[in-house]
């Protein structure tokens, strides 16, 4: 899909210049300091942002080509986004991870330890203290 949308943003970038040299055409056959002249320079205005915006999306969609594929297909690189703190109530959280508490002693956590260790999942946070 890259060439199609390559297309679109030189057909966008080209129309926009398009319009930026009629609105200059037109700007200068305008009496000066007339509500006219002000329009043809809004156009002026506008017609450059779509090109300029056109070009960024032609360079981006450029670097995106030459990168190869948007997304990774492998395995390895993939995040699981559910983790073993995922299953941990509030309270249980709350002991493991707050230093400042009384409940937060090493008998309380080797317990939330042997009671989830039946989880399968790899612990991706840090290590304990």
């Amino acid at each position: 899909m890259g060439f199609k949308r390559l297309f679109r943003f030189m057909s966008v970038a080209f129309i926009g210049g398009l319009g930026l040299f009629n609105s200059t055409k037109l700007e200068i056959r305008q009496i000066t300091d007339t509500n006219a002249e002000l329009l043809f320079q809004n156009g002026q205005i506008i017609s450059s942002a779509i090109v300029c915006l056109s070009l960024a999306g032609f360079l981006s969609e450029l670097v995106l080509m030459r990168k190869g594929s948007r997304y990774s297909k492998s395995e390895s690189e993939t995040i699981d986004l559910i983790t073993y703190d995922d299953y941990l109530s509030a309270q249980d959280f709350y002991a493991k991870y707050a230093g400042d508490t009384p409940i937060s002693s090493d008998a309380v956590k080797e317990s939330l330890k042997f009671q989830y260790s039946d989880l399968s999942f790899s612990e991706t946070s840090s290590e304990e203290e």
